[in-house]
């Protein structure tokens, strides 16, 4: 059996969801994207990869196309609703014209077959990941909401609405970049604790961040902010 997550890799920091029921073709496959230094979190049913999908942030997800509880299409149609730009790919044993229209209306990567060598599956895989890297540094020093009318500049620090700089506090800032870091990805408070208080998380009342962010929606007159009941928040756009 192989185990949910195979290890983890920090070289490159790039973090790969891999579902797939034929678990020699996983292992395979997990092996050599590991050996290039990603990490990757393996499932063999796509309900759990779902329920995974929503407590962590993933770069890429690979779907095999059949698989017994739902397709790869509709596993993607599900991810993509809550990363509408989540890369993907999907993978079949026997590829059909139909399947392969079905993933380019989603936005699918790519539709590839299995028959294919590793190390072209690799190369598809190195390509998507750089081009998001390439993305990232462009994008390095600003983060925006178009909706929000909101930009920040992360190397100054400096947070604008609608063309007027608002001053923030420590907390409210670090609230805000990962919002916009995470658009349509629900985070838990525990997530947000974690991330922002992980020195004190264990001694850390919850209910401290729903003050923090209350503020935050305050000061900028925020509605993209979206509580999600029993969990946490969502920053929607």
């Amino acid at each position: 059996m192989i185990p949910l997550i195979l290890m983890e890799v920090y070289k490159l920091k790039k973090r790969i969801m891999l579902v797939e029921d034929d678990e020699k073709y996983a292992e395979k496959l997990m092996q050599a994207i590991v050996h290039e230094g990603y990490e990757v979190t393996y499932f063999n049913t796509p309900i759990k990869a779902v329920a995974e999908f929503t407590k962590n942030n993933y770069d890429l997800v690979i779907s095999d196309f059949c698989m017994k509880d739902m397709d790869g299409v509709k596993l993607l149609t599900i991810l993509k609703e809550i990363t509408p730009c989540l890369r993907s790919i999907i993978l079949t044993a026997f590829p059909e014209e139909e399947v392969e229209m079905e993933a380019i209306d989603i936005n699918v990567d790519h539709y590839l077959s299995k028959d294919k060598s590793l190390t072209i599956m690799l190369k598809y895989i190195q390509y998507l990941l750089k081009k998001d890297a390439n993305t990232e540094t462009a994008s390095a020093y600003n983060l925006s909401s178009a909706n929000e009318r909101i930009s920040i500049d992360i190397k100054t620090r400096v947070v604008e609405k609608e063309d007027q700089v608002v001053s923030l506090t420590k907390k409210e800032y670090e609230l805000l970049v990962l919002f916009l870091k995470n658009k349509g990805i629900a985070l838990s408070r525990e997530d947000i604790a974690e991330k922002l208080w992980s020195n004190d998380i264990e001694n850390i009342d919850l209910r401290v961040i729903d003050g923090h962010i209350k503020r935050l929606r305050s000061k900028l007159s925020l509605f993209s902010i979206s509580s999600v009941r029993g969990y946490g928040y969502k920053w929607s756009e």
